[in-house]
């Protein structure tokens, strides 16, 4: 069966994705802290191998930045694991938490990589597995009370983002200046700096194809932070690489970081009081 977005194919993946994360909910609730913090870490790292496995499908030199840190995924797929064997509770989480589930469910609700490729294939196989891992492990980390996010260092969130687009950055520095990708008629420096290629992550601003979307994020930024102002990209429509993305990630994430946590911190509170209660109850 061939995956397209609304067929057969599509929602039976979709049935299979729900089944996953509540199976492994369910798997886990009532094992030691450890096992459950050792399985979803072993889940990280399968994901974290089979990013590099994808050239066993490819085996062309001209496809290894496929596995490099080329997009939000990918760099989520890299970090997760490292993020995980970090043992006091940080900030990180929290943000592992937040761009685990909105990177990790749009792939799997739109799955790019997948569409016109059969269901079982290894890539299409890989691409599922790797994006289920990035929401499911944050949501069942905070769903077991392993690592529940919380608001006390909302603001961090859109700079712990604007890290990401960071690394993605100079990684998208190291593909083209070192000529791991070329495209003809363009300089190293040009395709760099091109808001078509090699920028499906808003690094150097949206994308033509992003539609009202791309038009409306790049609206959120100061005017003047879409200029040439060095004139490095002969006069033309310049968002400032990562910079840009400042106003508009605090724009955008704060309130939604804010709606994905308000349940835990409710129920962290309501636990809290009771547990207070029960103390006063029991003194008494």
């Amino acid at each position: 069966m061939i995956i397209q977005v609304g067929n057969l194919a599509y929602f039976i993946a979709l049935l299979i994705t729900i089944l996953i994360v509540v199976g492994s909910y369910y798997l886990l609730k009532n094992k030691s802290k450890r096992f459950q913090y050792n399985y979803l870490l072993i889940w990280c790292f399968i994901g974290f191998a089979l990013h590099f496995a994808k050239q066993l499908v490819y085996q062309d030199i001209s496809q290894l930045s496929k596995s490099t840190a080329e997009n939000i995924c990918a760099v989520s797929t890299l970090v997760f694991p490292f993020i995980m064997l970090i043992k006091r509770k940080s900030v990180l989480h929290d943000f592992m938490f937040f761009i685990g589930l909105i990177g990790g469910l749009a792939g799997v609700l739109y799955p790019t990589e997948a569409l016109g490729k059969d269901v079982l294939t290894f890539e299409t196989i890989r691409f599922y597995f790797c994006h289920i891992s990035l929401f499911a492990v944050p949501l069942l980390l905070a769903l077991l009370n392993l690592r529940r996010p919380d608001l006390k260092k909302w603001w961090l969130i859109p700079l712990c983002f604007l890290g990401y687009q960071v690394i993605i950055l100079f990684n998208t520095a190291l593909l083209t200046f070192t000529g791991m990708v070329t495209r003809e008629g363009y300089t190293p420096f040009e395709l760099f700096m091109s808001r078509k290629y090699l920028n499906n992550s808003f690094t150097f601003g949206p994308t033509d194809d992003m539609g009202a979307v791309g038009a409306f994020i790049g609206n959120l930024t100061l005017p003047f932070m879409k200029k040439d102002i060095f004139n490095i990209n002969n006069g033309e429509l310049t968002y400032w690489p990562v910079i840009w993305l400042l106003i508009p990630s605090y724009i955008l994430f704060v309130p939604l970081y804010t709606l994905f946590t308000i349940p835990f911190t409710i129920h962290t509170r309501i636990k809290a009081r009771n547990v207070k209660q029960f103390i006063v109850e029991a003194e008494d």
